[in-house]
């Protein structure tokens, strides 16, 4: 009986050894931790502030870590930037960065973190990292000069080069961009998730053919976009958008473009003459984007963009101002831009257009609109392979003018030519041409009492200044009156006189006239360079019309 009590006490005893020894051990490890903890803290807030040259302040909260299963989690994070240290070492001629960076952020969360290659510096390894609502300013001190931009693993240093991180997952964050820290935000992301799968920030990572921006794949979500143009007379927003690198997609939805000042206020900060837009889309969806290609060498490669429902609402005061400049033709405006691009089908769906304009001595405003707008565009590049006079970019175009007259147009645009070459042809469709008075009386100043168009053709060939072309232009009936400048529709004594001899001696008023053949009209316009590309098509059109009526001088007054 003794003896059982010994050996069962000898048993306490032992195990007691072990709780004790456990306990120990878990007390200095619960020790060891929170030293390490500490450490590790003050270690990489002490990293930050050293390697950016104290132009950065890494502020860590409710850090936590666990060593042995490799994880690390914070509760919140703070990264500000100073903006005194950095001028000044920008004025020593030291070298800082570009763009600072402000950053909040709640909870980080590290998954298999190898604690020890990053703090010798060595290729960082983690099989996740989440961030909840990340909050990141980026403010621009200084023009971007380089003209040729080396890859990021190139670029960067320190424990980030040759990063690898199984998947990235980034929630309810908010992004602003601004130029100068005291200027306003010119691009925001209100709200987005990210997720990112396989980073490698590595050479062999950025040249695979199947990966784009260093990963297997990208899916960015966003709520409520805005982007200010350069000059802040504009406004971009979109509702929500989509990238997905897997799909090759990109998806936005609501986009406006509204300029932030009213006609006047645009027209005196420009010093001249200048349209006033308002555009918006229901959808623009990008199908076939080449992400990789992008991600290597910058190009641009989309296999189909199309735009639902564009609408553009336009306005332009030449009463009160005058244009001046040159505008560009759509090749300049192609071959200006530096980044190869091709766009193999470019369409716009069930669109309208209003344009109206006030012009000297008008009372009001003159418009004209265009309904049920559609257009095709195939081969739209700045690639001298891609494109060329046998292989021009075509634009495909059909809409109801004033929401009446069927019109069809067939553009060949060979967008590399240095002289603006390019071909225009087309179809009228039957229409009374009264219904083009509200453009014409105020603009103009002339007004169409009468006239029926059974169908038209026309073709011109136009360079960057003269277009030479015809019109074959079926009508009856045409009556016109001249009307007087500023009388708001009136005609006085002798515009009654012209308008009577115009329409006795100088009119054709039908083709053809009865016992003789169709007349073709001629199309000669000598291009206004001060005027947009539009005008220009639009002046051919006027030429071709007025040179069939008999007013060959018409269409230039």
């Amino acid at each position: 009986m003794q003896n059982d009590k010994n050996q069962n006490s000898n048993k306490v005893k032992k195990w007691l050894k072990v709780v004790a020894w456990v306990v120990g051990v878990a007390q200095l490890l619960f020790i060891g931790l929170f030293f390490f903890t500490a450490w590790l803290e003050h270690k990489i807030e002490r990293m930050v502030a050293d390697q950016s040259k104290g132009v950065y302040k890494l502020q860590v909260y409710g850090l936590e870590t666990s060593p042995f299963i490799g994880s690390l989690s914070v509760d919140s994070l703070a990264l500000t930037p100073d903006f005194k240290k950095w001028q000044a070492l920008s004025e020593q001629g030291q070298k800082v960065p570009r763009t600072l960076l402000n950053l909040q952020a709640s909870a980080i969360n590290l998954r298999n973190f190898n604690y020890a290659k990053a703090l010798f510096s060595q290729d960082v390894q983690l099989d996740e990292l989440k961030v909840q609502q990340p909050k990141l300013l980026m403010t621009v001190m200084r023009p971007d000069t380089t003209e040729e931009h080396k890859p990021l693993h190139e670029t960067v240093k320190g424990f980030i080069k040759g990063l690898k991180i199984g998947r990235i997952d980034v929630r309810e964050a908010g992004l602003n961009y601004r130029k100068g820290s005291s200027s306003d935000t010119l691009f925001a992301l209100r709200k987005f998730d990210l997720v990112v799968t396989d980073y490698q920030l590595d050479s062999a990572s950025f040249q695979a053919k199947d990966r784009a921006y260093y990963a297997q794949k990208y899916k960015l979500m966003v709520s409520e976009a805005f982007y200010l143009l350069s000059d802040n007379l504009y406004k971009a927003t979109a509702d929500s958008i989509l990238i997905d690198t897997e799909s090759e997609t990109i998806l936005v939805n609501s986009v406006q473009l509204k300029p932030t000042v009213e006609p006047a206020a645009l027209a005196r900060a420009k010093g001249k003459a200048v349209t006033y837009q308002e555009v918006e889309v229901r959808q623009a969806s990008f199908k076939g984007v080449d992400f990789r290609a992008h991600s290597r060498d910058n190009s641009i490669r989309v296999k189909h963009l199309a735009l639902q429902k564009p609408s553009l609402v336009a306005f332009k005061d030449k009463q009160h101002f005058e244009d001046k400049g040159t505008k560009e033709l759509p090749h300049d405006m192609v071959q200006s831009i530096k980044t190869s691009f091709l766009i193999d089908f470019l369409e716009l769906i069930d669109g309208y257009i209003r344009y109206a304009e006030l012009v000297p001595k008008a009372v009001e405003r003159g418009h004209i609109s265009f309904h049920k707008l559609n257009v095709s565009i195939t081969n739209l590049s700045n690639i001298p392979e891609q494109i060329s006079m046998d292989n021009p970019a075509l634009v495909q175009a059909s809409t109801m003018v004033m929401d009446r007259a069927k019109l069809e147009l067939t553009i060949r645009l060979p967008l590399l030519q240095e002289n603006g070459y390019h071909t225009l042809e087309g179809r009228i469709g039957e229409t009374n041409l009264q219904v083009l008075n509200p453009i014409l009386m105020p603009a103009a100043f002339v007004q169409v009492q009468s006239g029926h168009i059974s169908r038209g053709t026309f073709k011109a060939e136009l360079s960057r200044n003269r277009a030479n072309g015809s019109m074959l232009l079926l009508y009856n009936n045409l009556h016109i009156e001249l009307l007087t400048k500023g009388s708001g529709g009136d005609q006085g004594l002798g515009k009654e006189v012209l308008s009577f001899l115009a329409n006795k001696v100088a009119i054709e008023s039908s083709n053809p006239e009865v016992g003789e053949e169709p007349r073709t009209g001629n199309i000669t316009v000598t291009r206004d360079s001060q005027k947009s590309v539009f005008n220009y098509w639009k002046e051919c059109l006027t030429s071709g019309f007025f040179s069939s009526m008999g007013l060959k001088g018409m269409a230039k007054q």
